[in-house]
Protein backbone atom coordinates (compact mmCIF):
# COMPACT_ATOMS: atom_id res chain seq x y z
CA UNK A 1 0.00 0.00 0.00
CA UNK A 2 2.64 2.50 1.07
CA UNK A 3 5.82 0.82 -0.17
CA UNK A 4 7.25 3.47 -2.48
CA UNK A 5 6.98 6.19 0.18
CA UNK A 6 8.66 4.03 2.81
CA UNK A 7 11.52 3.20 0.46
CA UNK A 8 12.43 6.87 0.24
CA UNK A 9 13.04 6.87 3.99
CA UNK A 10 15.29 3.81 4.02
CA UNK A 11 18.56 5.60 3.44
CA UNK A 12 18.12 8.47 5.87
CA UNK A 13 21.49 9.60 7.30
CA UNK A 14 20.34 8.66 10.74
CA UNK A 15 17.19 7.21 12.25
CA UNK A 16 15.33 8.56 15.26
CA UNK A 17 14.43 5.76 17.65
CA UNK A 18 11.41 6.53 19.79
CA UNK A 19 9.96 4.51 22.68
CA UNK A 20 8.42 1.19 21.68
CA UNK A 21 4.75 0.37 21.27
CA UNK A 22 2.82 -2.67 22.55
CA UNK A 23 2.18 -5.63 20.32
CA UNK A 24 -0.92 -7.74 19.89
CA UNK A 25 0.12 -11.10 21.30
CA UNK A 26 -1.70 -14.30 20.36
CA UNK A 27 -4.60 -13.40 18.04
CA UNK A 28 -6.46 -16.73 18.44
CA UNK A 29 -9.35 -16.74 15.97
CA UNK A 30 -9.74 -13.05 15.11
CA UNK A 31 -12.94 -13.35 13.04
CA UNK A 32 -15.86 -15.75 12.93
CA UNK A 33 -14.92 -16.73 9.36
CA UNK A 34 -11.17 -17.03 10.13
CA UNK A 35 -9.13 -20.07 9.15
CA UNK A 36 -5.43 -20.93 9.38
CA UNK A 37 -3.29 -23.12 7.15
CA UNK A 38 0.40 -24.00 7.34
CA UNK A 39 2.19 -23.50 4.02
CA UNK A 40 5.96 -24.12 3.84
CA UNK A 41 6.10 -24.10 7.66
CA UNK A 42 4.47 -20.64 7.75
CA UNK A 43 0.98 -20.23 9.25
CA UNK A 44 -1.29 -18.21 6.96
CA UNK A 45 -4.54 -16.60 8.08
CA UNK A 46 -7.44 -16.32 5.68
CA UNK A 47 -11.17 -15.60 5.83
CA UNK A 48 -13.76 -17.50 3.83
CA UNK A 49 -17.31 -16.42 3.02
CA UNK A 50 -19.54 -18.97 1.23
CA UNK A 51 -21.53 -17.87 -1.77
CA UNK A 52 -25.15 -16.92 -1.13
CA UNK A 53 -28.14 -17.04 -3.44
CA UNK A 54 -29.50 -19.61 -5.87
CA UNK A 55 -26.59 -19.69 -8.29
CA UNK A 56 -22.92 -20.21 -7.50
CA UNK A 57 -21.02 -18.03 -9.97
CA UNK A 58 -17.45 -18.82 -9.00
CA UNK A 59 -14.64 -18.19 -6.55
CA UNK A 60 -12.78 -14.97 -5.75
CA UNK A 61 -9.41 -14.54 -4.02
CA UNK A 62 -8.71 -11.09 -2.51
CA UNK A 63 -5.06 -10.10 -1.87
CA UNK A 64 -4.21 -6.96 0.14
CA UNK A 65 -1.35 -4.50 -0.34
CA UNK A 66 1.66 -3.38 1.70
CA UNK A 67 0.94 -3.18 5.45
CA UNK A 68 -2.64 -4.28 4.71
CA UNK A 69 -4.71 -7.28 5.72
CA UNK A 70 -8.13 -8.82 5.09
CA UNK A 71 -9.51 -5.70 6.81
CA UNK A 72 -9.13 -3.67 3.62
CA UNK A 73 -11.86 -5.72 1.87
CA UNK A 74 -14.55 -5.03 4.50
CA UNK A 75 -16.77 -3.12 2.03
CA UNK A 76 -16.44 -5.68 -0.76
CA UNK A 77 -16.67 -9.29 0.38
CA UNK A 78 -20.36 -9.18 1.32
CA UNK A 79 -21.39 -7.82 -2.08
CA UNK A 80 -19.42 -10.57 -3.81
CA UNK A 81 -20.82 -13.34 -1.59
CA UNK A 82 -24.37 -12.04 -2.01
CA UNK A 83 -23.84 -12.12 -5.78
CA UNK A 84 -23.04 -15.83 -5.76
CA UNK A 85 -19.27 -15.92 -5.28
CA UNK A 86 -17.31 -17.87 -2.72
CA UNK A 87 -14.83 -15.32 -1.35
CA UNK A 88 -11.43 -15.90 0.24
CA UNK A 89 -9.38 -12.98 1.59
CA UNK A 90 -5.82 -13.83 2.63
CA UNK A 91 -3.29 -12.20 4.92
CA UNK A 92 0.04 -12.47 3.10
CA UNK A 93 2.81 -13.95 5.29
CA UNK A 94 4.12 -11.25 7.60
CA UNK A 95 0.92 -9.20 7.66
CA UNK A 96 -2.51 -9.31 9.28
CA UNK A 97 -2.77 -12.43 11.43
CA UNK A 98 -0.40 -14.54 9.34
CA UNK A 99 2.91 -15.65 10.79
CA UNK A 100 5.90 -13.29 10.71
CA UNK A 101 9.19 -14.42 9.23
CA UNK A 102 12.39 -12.48 8.67
CA UNK A 103 13.79 -15.15 6.33
CA UNK A 104 10.87 -15.93 3.99
CA UNK A 105 11.40 -15.15 0.30
CA UNK A 106 8.95 -12.27 -0.30
CA UNK A 107 9.24 -12.20 -4.10
CA UNK A 108 6.06 -12.03 -6.14
CA UNK A 109 6.64 -15.45 -7.68
CA UNK A 110 7.21 -17.07 -4.29
CA UNK A 111 4.03 -15.42 -3.01
CA UNK A 112 2.21 -16.80 -6.04
CA UNK A 113 3.51 -20.30 -5.32
CA UNK A 114 2.39 -20.09 -1.70
CA UNK A 115 -1.04 -18.77 -2.68
CA UNK A 116 -1.66 -21.74 -4.96
CA UNK A 117 -0.65 -24.12 -2.19
CA UNK A 118 -3.14 -22.39 0.09
CA UNK A 119 -5.90 -22.53 -2.55
CA UNK A 120 -5.13 -26.20 -3.09
CA UNK A 121 -5.79 -26.81 0.61
CA UNK A 122 -9.06 -24.90 0.38
CA UNK A 123 -10.19 -26.51 -2.89
CA UNK A 124 -9.63 -30.16 -2.11
CA UNK A 125 -11.07 -31.95 -5.15
CA UNK A 126 -12.78 -28.83 -6.50
CA UNK A 127 -11.10 -27.76 -9.77
CA UNK A 128 -13.19 -24.63 -10.41
CA UNK A 129 -10.78 -21.86 -11.49
CA UNK A 130 -10.28 -18.75 -9.40
CA UNK A 131 -10.90 -15.07 -10.04
CA UNK A 132 -7.83 -13.41 -8.52
CA UNK A 133 -7.99 -9.81 -7.26
CA UNK A 134 -4.96 -7.95 -5.93
CA UNK A 135 -4.43 -4.43 -4.59
CA UNK A 136 -1.15 -2.46 -4.60
CA UNK A 137 1.68 -4.84 -3.60
CA UNK A 138 -0.93 -7.60 -3.74
CA UNK A 139 -1.54 -6.68 -7.38
CA UNK A 140 1.92 -7.99 -8.20
CA UNK A 141 1.27 -11.13 -6.17
CA UNK A 142 -2.05 -11.60 -8.01
CA UNK A 143 -0.35 -11.12 -11.38
CA UNK A 144 2.36 -13.63 -10.47
CA UNK A 145 -0.18 -16.18 -9.20
CA UNK A 146 -2.23 -15.91 -12.40
CA UNK A 147 0.83 -16.33 -14.62
CA UNK A 148 2.05 -19.31 -12.62
CA UNK A 149 -1.21 -21.23 -13.02
CA UNK A 150 -3.13 -19.88 -16.02
CA UNK A 151 -5.38 -22.93 -16.36
CA UNK A 152 -6.61 -22.47 -12.76
CA UNK A 153 -7.14 -18.71 -13.24
CA UNK A 154 -10.57 -17.64 -14.46
CA UNK A 155 -9.73 -13.92 -14.41
CA UNK A 156 -7.26 -11.44 -12.98
CA UNK A 157 -8.13 -8.03 -11.50
CA UNK A 158 -5.44 -5.57 -10.48
CA UNK A 159 -6.36 -2.50 -8.41
CA UNK A 160 -3.74 0.27 -8.23
CA UNK A 161 -1.18 -2.49 -8.40
CA UNK A 162 2.56 -2.88 -8.21
CA UNK A 163 2.61 -4.62 -11.57
CA UNK A 164 5.49 -5.98 -13.64
CA UNK A 165 5.93 -6.70 -17.33
CA UNK A 166 8.64 -9.24 -16.61
CA UNK A 167 9.47 -9.93 -13.02
CA UNK A 168 13.16 -9.34 -13.64
CA UNK A 169 12.35 -5.65 -14.20
CA UNK A 170 11.43 -5.12 -10.54
CA UNK A 171 13.62 -2.49 -8.95
CA UNK A 172 15.64 -3.63 -5.93
CA UNK A 173 18.21 -0.88 -5.41
CA UNK A 174 18.42 -1.34 -1.63
CA UNK A 175 19.12 -5.08 -1.36
CA UNK A 176 22.85 -4.79 -0.70
CA UNK A 177 22.47 -2.03 1.89
CA UNK A 178 19.50 -3.65 3.62
CA UNK A 179 21.40 -6.91 4.12
CA UNK A 180 24.25 -5.14 5.89
CA UNK A 181 23.79 -6.08 9.60
CA UNK A 182 24.17 -2.52 10.90
CA UNK A 183 21.78 -0.93 8.39
CA UNK A 184 19.32 -3.80 8.78
CA UNK A 185 19.18 -3.24 12.53
CA UNK A 186 18.69 0.50 12.00
CA UNK A 187 15.88 -0.08 9.51
CA UNK A 188 14.05 -2.47 11.81
CA UNK A 189 14.26 0.16 14.57
CA UNK A 190 12.98 2.85 12.18
CA UNK A 191 9.93 0.84 11.14
CA UNK A 192 9.17 -0.38 14.64
CA UNK A 193 9.54 2.90 16.50
CA UNK A 194 8.58 5.48 13.90
CA UNK A 195 6.91 4.29 10.71
CA UNK A 196 4.50 1.85 12.37
CA UNK A 197 3.45 4.18 15.17
CA UNK A 198 -0.19 5.14 15.34
CA UNK A 199 0.07 8.81 14.41
CA UNK A 200 2.52 8.25 11.56
CA UNK A 201 0.53 5.42 10.08
CA UNK A 202 -2.68 7.44 10.28
CA UNK A 203 -0.91 10.17 8.32
CA UNK A 204 0.21 7.59 5.74
CA UNK A 205 -3.39 6.39 5.39
CA UNK A 206 -4.49 9.97 4.82
CA UNK A 207 -2.24 10.18 1.77
CA UNK A 208 -3.77 7.04 0.29
CA UNK A 209 -7.40 7.89 1.11
CA UNK A 210 -7.28 11.61 0.39
CA UNK A 211 -8.70 12.37 3.84
CA UNK A 212 -7.84 11.63 7.45
CA UNK A 213 -9.34 8.25 8.44
CA UNK A 214 -11.36 7.84 11.61
CA UNK A 215 -10.09 6.00 14.65
CA UNK A 216 -11.86 2.71 13.84
CA UNK A 217 -10.34 2.60 10.36
CA UNK A 218 -6.86 3.42 11.60
CA UNK A 219 -7.09 0.78 14.33
CA UNK A 220 -8.26 -1.80 11.81
CA UNK A 221 -4.89 -1.57 10.13
CA UNK A 222 -2.65 -0.53 12.98
CA UNK A 223 -3.45 -3.22 15.55
CA UNK A 224 -2.06 -6.08 13.44
CA UNK A 225 0.99 -4.02 12.53
CA UNK A 226 1.89 -4.10 16.24
CA UNK A 227 2.27 -7.89 16.24
CA UNK A 228 5.86 -8.81 17.05
CA UNK A 229 7.97 -9.37 13.94
CA UNK A 230 6.12 -6.97 11.62
CA UNK A 231 9.01 -4.51 11.35
CA UNK A 232 11.39 -7.36 10.56
CA UNK A 233 8.99 -8.55 7.84
CA UNK A 234 8.88 -5.10 6.25
CA UNK A 235 12.68 -4.94 6.09
CA UNK A 236 12.78 -8.50 4.75
CA UNK A 237 10.61 -7.40 1.82
CA UNK A 238 13.63 -5.43 0.63
CA UNK A 239 16.34 -7.83 1.76
CA UNK A 240 14.91 -11.11 0.47
CA UNK A 241 12.85 -10.94 -2.70
CA UNK A 242 14.63 -13.17 -5.21
CA UNK A 243 12.23 -14.34 -7.91
CA UNK A 244 12.03 -18.12 -8.16
CA UNK A 245 10.61 -18.27 -11.68
CA UNK A 246 10.66 -15.87 -14.62
CA UNK A 247 7.23 -14.49 -15.52
CA UNK A 248 6.03 -12.36 -18.44
CA UNK A 249 2.82 -10.31 -18.46
CA UNK A 250 2.41 -10.93 -22.20
CA UNK A 251 1.35 -14.49 -21.32
CA UNK A 252 -1.91 -13.03 -19.97
CA UNK A 253 -3.22 -12.43 -23.50
CA UNK A 254 -5.73 -15.30 -23.24
CA UNK A 255 -6.80 -14.49 -19.68
CA UNK A 256 -9.55 -11.94 -18.88
CA UNK A 257 -7.73 -9.06 -17.17
CA UNK A 258 -9.32 -6.03 -15.49
CA UNK A 259 -7.21 -3.06 -14.42
CA UNK A 260 -8.91 -0.64 -11.99
CA UNK A 261 -7.20 2.60 -11.00
CA UNK A 262 -7.98 5.63 -8.89
CA UNK A 263 -7.61 8.65 -11.15
CA UNK A 264 -5.93 10.64 -8.37
CA UNK A 265 -3.69 7.85 -7.07
CA UNK A 266 -0.50 9.48 -5.78
CA UNK A 267 0.99 6.25 -4.44
CA UNK A 268 1.18 4.30 -7.71
CA UNK A 269 0.21 6.59 -10.56
CA UNK A 270 -2.33 5.83 -13.28
CA UNK A 271 0.56 5.67 -15.78
CA UNK A 272 1.45 2.28 -14.28
CA UNK A 273 -2.00 0.89 -15.07
CA UNK A 274 -1.79 2.33 -18.58
CA UNK A 275 1.60 0.65 -19.01
CA UNK A 276 0.13 -2.77 -18.26
CA UNK A 277 -2.80 -2.04 -20.58
CA UNK A 278 -0.32 -1.16 -23.33
CA UNK A 279 1.56 -4.42 -22.88
CA UNK A 280 -1.59 -6.57 -22.57
CA UNK A 281 -4.00 -4.97 -25.10
CA UNK A 282 -6.79 -7.43 -24.29
CA UNK A 283 -6.94 -6.07 -20.70
CA UNK A 284 -9.71 -3.68 -19.70
CA UNK A 285 -8.76 -0.44 -17.94
CA UNK A 286 -11.36 1.29 -15.76
CA UNK A 287 -10.58 4.55 -13.96
CA UNK A 288 -12.52 5.70 -10.88
CA UNK A 289 -12.76 9.53 -10.78
CA UNK A 290 -11.88 11.12 -7.46
CA UNK A 291 -10.32 7.98 -6.05
CA UNK A 292 -6.75 7.75 -4.81
CA UNK A 293 -5.01 4.49 -3.88
CA UNK A 294 -7.76 2.77 -1.85
CA UNK A 295 -10.79 2.79 -4.15
CA UNK A 296 -12.21 -0.44 -2.71
CA UNK A 297 -12.59 1.45 0.60
CA UNK A 298 -13.21 5.06 -0.41
CA UNK A 299 -15.38 4.30 -3.47
CA UNK A 300 -16.78 0.83 -2.72
CA UNK A 301 -19.99 1.20 -4.75
CA UNK A 302 -18.11 2.12 -7.91
CA UNK A 303 -15.42 -0.49 -7.31
CA UNK A 304 -17.90 -3.28 -6.53
CA UNK A 305 -20.02 -2.44 -9.57
CA UNK A 306 -17.04 -2.48 -11.93
CA UNK A 307 -15.66 -5.71 -10.48
CA UNK A 308 -19.01 -7.52 -10.44
CA UNK A 309 -19.85 -6.56 -14.02
CA UNK A 310 -16.48 -7.95 -15.12
CA UNK A 311 -16.77 -11.13 -13.05
CA UNK A 312 -20.35 -11.85 -14.12
CA UNK A 313 -19.41 -11.40 -17.76
CA UNK A 314 -16.61 -13.95 -17.50
CA UNK A 315 -18.27 -16.42 -15.10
Amino acid sequence: MLLHRSLTALLLPFLLVLPGTPHAGNPGKPFRESHFATIDSVTIHYRLWPARGLHHRGKVLLIHGFCGSTFCWRYNWDTLAASGYTVVAVDLPGFGYSERSDSLNQSQSNRGRQLWKLLGNIDGADTTPWNIVGHSMGGGAAEAAALMNLHRTKSLTILDGMIFITNDDLNRPFVGVVNHPVYKKMLVAYYKHYYLTYNNFRHELKSTYGFLPDTATTNGYWKTLQIEGTAETVVNLLANSREIIKLDAHDLKETPVLIIWGKNDKTIGLSTGKKLKGEVPSAELRVIPGARHMAMETHPFQFNAILLEFLNRHN
